[in-house]
């Protein structure tokens, strides 16, 4: 079986963001800006962002703000995320991620959520195993 990592072929976005619809701006010298349109399947109960789809998001971003910084990796992988709710989130989302540290084999990074009010909704951190070709 081939690892789909280490193919010339592998996308630097997962497959998920996409299904997701989720748009990467821009992600260059360590920041990334990504941007989701709300789908009402992304609701919960109450008709808010899911919770999980928000730890998706920051997660996208986070790791996008390190790969610009290192777009040679094969991947990255997420060891940890510490993730605070401050707010219900509706609507459509925009994401920022900011490479804090990157050394040689693990990233660190932070990523805010908010919606298009400007309210931040989600604040992040996060550690990341740089993965390189074999």
């Amino acid at each position: 079986m081939t690892d789909q990592r280490t193919t010339a072929g592998w996308q630097p976005s997962p497959p998920f963001q996409h299904h997701l619809g989720v748009e990467t701006v821009e992600a260059a010298d360590g920041r990334a800006l990504l941007r989701m349109p709300f789908k009402a399947e992304f609701g919960n109960r109450k008709g808010d962002v899911h919770g999980g789809v928000l730890a998706t998001l920051v997660d996208l971003a986070m790791s996008q703000a390190i790969r610009s910084l290192k777009p040679d990796l094969a991947g990255l992988s997420t060891i940890n995320m510490t993730i605070n709710y401050l707010e219900p989130a509706s609507g459509n989302m925009t994401v920022r991620g900011k490479a804090i540290k990157v050394g040689g084999s693990i990233g660190i990074a932070e990523a805010t959520c908010e919606t298009d009010d400007g309210l931040v909704v989600v604040q992040a951190t996060g550690a990341f195993r740089m993965i390189r070709h074999k």
